[in-house]
């Protein structure tokens, strides 16, 4: 799920105060004084809470903050493609807000990736739909489904409409406390997706099935973690042809806050959001040094969900396995975001790299009693920041 360096951190949504004794879902040791998550906030155990319309507003802070709504896609040919649009605003005085567009579609031999920069940004009267020179995110009335346009001919021209499906959650009240700042991760985890990417003057229909994501970020940007991940999962069991999509987000904070690891995730089975989740793993079964960049990305990483499903309190878990081969790209972050930032974030930090892997993955998914083998295919990053 990358924005920007600064958006590094808004993945914040699942971790929480130390404890004594064996730590509870979203309750992570060692994470620091000043720390509460929107999960150690819930009182009864039931991290869901369902999206309203308000919750889809932009907030556009003037304090320090990262704002970002981001769309992945996986079509029904099995192709990727993902659009995001960004607004960070360092809270300086004097400092212009930034706006910048990503964009990739990977498929039928094409594998590209797109940072643009953008002007002319401009909020509804509503604050549901957003408009820059080049790129348009607009929220239908009854607020189920979002347009997203893009004009950047011939590069890249964007149609699409996302619709809903399950239903959008947040964790708890939706927002983690972070020292003296904060995040908050809104989700559609299961969507309808219809329309075009356009890439160098072809055109790729992206009918499938898709995800979206808000996220706040309000800190400043040097306030990064040190490494985190996130997946996109789509799958299908051939005999039965029960659906699963998985999404998750991990990741490891910084040394000044405990380098406590923090996590949220959910399931969506069978076009039904059964499940979301604050006990979860990304395992790094094995590594491999990159000589590139000084990091060890996973040649093999198990990405684990655990916990109780929203209706009933049955136990579920889910157990991805991959095999990272399909590097889309190595993104150096500090080449990608605006001028003004990267003077801020290269003071503290040398060179963050995202990994971006779309791969074939196979996944165990066990509701209750019942075990479910998926096969399918998986948008993931693996993040190094310090």
């Amino acid at each position: 799920m990358w924005s920007s360096l600064t958006s590094s951190v808004s993945s914040l949504a699942g971790y929480g105060t130390p404890t004594t004794g064996s730590p509870k879902p979203g309750d992570i040791p060692n994470a620091g004084e000043g720390v509460k998550s929107a999960a150690s906030l819930v009182k009864d155990g039931n991290y869901f809470s369902e999206l309203t319309t308000k919750d889809l507003e932009w907030t556009i802070a003037s304090t320090a903050s990262t704002e970002t709504q981001t769309f992945y896609c996986i079509n029904d040919n099995g192709h990727f493609g993902h659009i995001q649009l960004i607004h960070s605003n360092l809270g300086i005085w004097g400092a212009p807000a930034s706006v910048q567009m990503t964009a990739r579609f990977r498929g039928e031999g094409v594998n590209k990736f797109f940072s643009i920069n953008l002007s002319d940004f401009v909020l509804s009267e509503n604050k549901l739909s957003a408009s820059t020179n080049l790129m348009s995110i607009t929220l239908s009335p009854d607020g189920q489904k979002f347009t997203v346009q893009v004009s950047n001919a011939p590069e890249l021209i964007v149609s699409l409409t996302v619709e809903r499906v399950a239903k959008g959650y947040k964790i708890g009240e939706g927002k983690s406390f972070f020292g003296d700042g904060y995040v908050s991760h809104k989700f559609w985890p299961a969507c309808k997706v219809s329309g075009m990417m356009i890439v160098g003057g072809k055109a790729h229909d992206m009918a499938g099935e898709g995800t979206f994501v808000h996220a706040i970020q309000g800190m400043r940007p040097h306030l990064v973690a040190s490494k985190w991940s996130y997946v996109d999962f789509l799958g299908i069991n051939a005999e039965t042809n029960n659906k699963a999509k998985l999404s998750l987000v991990q990741f490891t904070t910084p040394e000044y806050y405990g380098s406590a690891t923090v996590t949220q995730g959910s399931i969506v089975f069978d076009g039904q959001l059964v499940a979301v989740a604050v006990d979860n793993k990304t395992e790094f079964v094995t590594t491999e040094f990159d000589e590139e960049t000084g990091y060890n990305p996973p040649t093999e990483v198990n990405y684990v969900w655990e916990g109780k499903t929203i209706e009933g309190g049955k136990p579920f878990k889910a157990v991805l396995n991959v095999k990272p081969k399909g590097l889309c790209q190595k993104v150096d972050l500090l080449a990608e975001i605006p001028w003004a930032l990267r003077k801020i974030v290269s003071t503290f930090v040398a060179k963050p790299i995202i990994y971006q892997w779309y791969d074939n993955a196979s996944a165990v998914v066990t509701l209750g009693e019942a075990e479910h083998k998926m096969t399918g295919h998986v948008y993931h990053e693996a993040t190094f920041v310090m």
